[in-house]
């Protein structure tokens, strides 16, 4: 079966991207073809400019999860490397899309291009498709705020800290997901228990103390509490450390090791600091658990 096609990173699967997904099912119901998405494990300007390489909103495993809620079966991921940076558009539009995926039809973004040097940009599409009789189409950008809704802009949103924008503009809320791994134990000495997570690198970890929502479906019993998360490296307690992210999970005793916790962010409460004193670290501790359970 023949497929209606469209390219893209899909870092996030934001609500810019899930407009384009509900427009590709239904073309493609429409036209008696597959709905088909060609995902790049990152984005192309990560390859060219690694000064501006960073972690990302999702993983591929996350971009495919999200993608096959949204009714898309069919992904073909793609690593961009030196190899796919000097395939021409030429070539990519017969091996990936035609031969691959065999493409019915194409639907992109207005500023979608591809190919060595984006060669491949919407002239040469609508060209190379009215050729070969293929459907193409073509979806409006969509905004919020007066700004294109983008992956590059929700990073930057995540980098600062910014979750409830960044939530906006993804159509969720941001959530982290790792296992408990066992830390040093400072939380429970400072009589706030902590759940120390092992979460992967790939993904952007917003700095600061946050309002949290902790799930998980492991372990003995359904856990969905609200709780306080800090993502920093504790300068109170540690000259250069490491990133932690440590959730305190409100209402709950009992241990979290090897468990797989799901965190969402809800709220900004304030940045990490460094604190003079242990204790005056504890009361801001409390603090911050007392507005996190308002």
């Amino acid at each position: 079966m023949r497929s209606l096609v469209t390219v893209g990173t899909f870092d996030g699967v934001h609500r810019g991207h899930q407009r384009l997904v509900r427009r590709l099912l239904a073309e493609a119901e429409r036209s008696r073809l597959r709905p088909a998405v060609v995902l790049f494990d990152r984005p192309p300007r990560f390859f060219f400019h690694p000064e501006q390489a960073g972690p990302l909103i999702t993983t591929v495993e996350e971009r495919r999860a999200l993608l096959a809620g949204l009714g898309v079966r069919s992904v073909h991921v793609l690593p961009f490397n030196r190899h796919m940076a000097h395939v021409s558009h030429e070539r990519f539009f017969e091996e990936y899309l035609l031969r691959r995926c065999l493409a019915g039809g194409l639907l992109v973004g207005p500023d979608f291009a591809f190919g060595r040097d984006r060669k491949g940009d919407i002239g040469w599409l609508t060209h190379a498709c009215d050729v070969l009789g293929l459907r193409f189409s073509i979806l409006p950008l969509i905004q919020a705020g007066g700004h294109k809704i983008g992956s590059s802009r929700i990073r930057r949103l995540l980098a600062e800290g910014t979750v409830g924008e960044a939530a906006r503009l993804l159509g969720r809320r941001y959530a982290l997901t790792g296992e408990v791994r066992k830390g040093d134990g400072l939380g429970r000495r400072l009589g706030v228990p902590t759940a120390n997570l092992a979460v992967c690198e790939e993904k952007i970890a917003p700095p600061g103390v946050f309002k949290v929502r902790v799930r998980s479906a492991e372990g003995k019993g359904r856990l969905d509490r609200p709780g306080v998360c800090n993502v920093g490296t504790r300068p109170s307690v540690c000259d250069a450390g490491e990133r932690r992210i440590e959730v305190h999970v409100l209402g709950f005793s009992g241990s979290l090791y090897g468990r797989r916790l799901t965190v969402e962010f809800l709220r900004r409460l304030r940045p990490e600091r460094r604190f003079d004193s242990v204790d005056a670290l504890r009361e801001q501790i409390r603090r911050d658990i007392r507005a996190a359970a308002r």
